[in-house]
C-alpha cells in the first residue's frame, strides 16, 4: 500500500518526529511517504503569513480541499492536519492546541496588554470554532488513535468524541532499555570544577522550551531558593522562546541554560549526570521526557495539574508530586535525592513499560484490522 504520514509544518517537535520514524519502522513492507505541511501553500495569497492563526479558518479550507486520493491511506498527528479528507483516514491524535484549550486562562493572563488580551481571545475563539467545523466532522469518518488517557478525555469534553484506541508511545528502544540496567549510575564530570562543586545535586530538566507549559517559571523561582543544588535547563527552542530568554537577564546564578538542538549523546550526558529530573509541566499530553529520565534511573519531580504525567509515574516510587510552587518542589526534591538509590530500580522498570517496539507492533496490528476501502 502507498502511506502517507502527514505532519504540521513544525520539523523541529522532536516528539513527533520520534513517532514518524516508529510509524514508519512499523509499516515498512509498505510504499511510505512523509509530508509536512508548507503553510505559505495553503494559506491564500493575500493574507500575512505571520497571522496564520488569526486567518485560521481560510487555511483550514483551503487544506481541507488538499488531494492525498493517490495515496491507499492517510496517517496524520497534529492539529492542522487532521482537516484533510481521506477515504481511509487514520488520526494519531497527540494534543489540541493547549493555549486556546487547556491553558487558556494561563495564556491570557502571560499577555501584557489590553490589546494583546483581546487579540488572543479572538484568535482563540476563531481557533475553537474552526476545531467545530474541521476537526469533530473528520474525527467522526475516520479512524482515531489518542497518545493517552488525557488526550482522550480531551477530545470528549470538547469535541464529543469517544470512538477512540489509545496507543502510548515509547520512551526508548526495548535495546536500550534493556541496556539501563546495566549502565553506569552516573558519569563523572570531566571539566575543571572543584571537587566540592561537584559533589552539589544536579537538577535537571529537559524539554522543549515553551515558557509556561513546561514550568520553566517555577524552576526558576524554585532555583532562586534552592542555592545548595544546581540546576539545568536545556532542550531546542522556537522563536518565541528566544524573546522571553531575551527578556530574563536577571537567572539565579545556580542555573545554566543550554538552548539548541540536542544529539541523542548530548541527551544522554545530561541525563547520566543529573539526580534529579524536573517535569513540571502544565496539562502535559503524555511526557517522553520524563520516561525517557526514568530509563537512566533518574526520579520525577511533576505536578498536580501535569496531566498524563500522573498517570505514568508513581508518587514516592519513580518520582514525586507537588503542588505548583518553589516550596513544594523543594519538598520532592529533598525526598528525591534522598532516596535516589531506593528509587533507581523502580524508575527503571517504569521506563521498560514503554518500548518503542510495544508501539510498533500496536500500531502494525491497528492497521491489520481496519477494513481499508480502496
Amino acid at each position: 500500500m502507498r502511506i502517507v504520514i502527514i505532519a504540521d509544518d513544525r520539523k523541529k517537535e522532536g516528539g513527533t518526529n520520534e513517532v514518524i520514524k516508529h510509524i514508519t519502522r512499523a509499516l515498512e513492507n509498505h510504499q511510505i511517504f512523509v509530508e509536512y505541511l508548507d503553510s505559505e501553500k495553503y494559506l491564500p495569497k493575500y493574507l500575512p503569513k505571520k497571522w496564520k492563526d488569526l486567518f485560521r479558518i481560510f487555511y483550514l479550507t483551503k487544506l481541507s480541499r488538499a488531494d492525498f486520493s493517490k495515496f491507499d491511506i492517510a496517517i496524520t498527528l497534529q492539529p492542522d492536519s487532521h482537516c484533510i479528507k481521506h477515504r481511509n483516514h487514520i488520526i494519531y491524535f497527540q494534543h489540541y492546541i493547549k493555549q486556546y484549550y487547556e491553558l487558556f486562562w494561563q495564556s491570557l493572563r502571560q499577555k501584557s496588554s489590553l490589546r494583546r488580551k483581546i487579540m488572543f481571545i479572538i484568535i482563540a475563539i476563531i481557533c475553537r470554532i474552526a476545531d467545530r467545523i474541521f476537526l469533530s466532522p473528520r474525527l467522526k469518518k475516520s479512524h482515531v488513535l489518542v497518545n493517552s488517557h488525557t488526550v482522550g478525555q480531551r477530545i470528549l469534553r470538547y469535541s464529543g468524541f469517544s470512538s477512540f484506541s489509545i496507543l502510548y508511545p515509547g520512551c526508548k528502544d526495548n535495546k536500550e532499555l534493556m541496556n539501563a540496567y546495566t549502565r553506569p549510575k552516573k558519569i563523572e564530570n570531566n571539566n575543571n570544577d572543584s571537587k566540592e562543586k561537584s559533589n552539589i545535586p544536579l537538577l535537571l530538566s529537559f524539554s522543549r522550551l515553551s515558557w509556561m507549559q513546561k514550568g520553566i517559571n517555577v524552576i526558576l523561582d524554585t532555583a532562586s531558593i534552592a542555592t545548595n543544588y544546581q540546576f539545568i535547563i536545556a532542550g531546542p527552542y522556537d522563536d518565541a522562546t528566544i524573546k522571553t530568554v531575551q527578556q530574563k537577564s536577571l537567572f539565579p546564578k545556580n542555573v545554566q541554560l543550554i538552548v539548541k538542538e540536542f544529539t541523542e549523546a548530548q541527551k544522554t550526558e545530561l541525563f547520566d549526570k543529573c539526580d534529579v529530573f524536573l517535569a513540571p509541566y502544565i496539562e502535559e499530553d503524555f511526557g517522553i521526557t520524563p520516561l525517557e529520565a526514568n530509563a537512566y534511573g533518574k526520579p520525577v519531580i511533576y505536578c498536580e495539574d501535569s496531566g498524563e504525567i500522573k498517570l505514568t509515574q508513581k508518587h514516592k516510587e519513580t518520582g514525586f508530586m507537588c503542588k505548583r510552587s518553589p516550596e513544594s518542589i523543594m519538598v520532592g526534591i529533598g525526598y528525591c535525592i534522598e532516596h535516589k538509590e531506593q528509587m533507581m530500580p523502580a524508575c527503571i522498570e517504569n521506563a521498560t513499560k514503554y518500548p518503542w517496539d510495544k508501539f510498533e507492533k500496536g500500531f502494525q496490528d491497528y492497521i491489520n484490522k481496519l477494513e481499508i476501502v480502496f
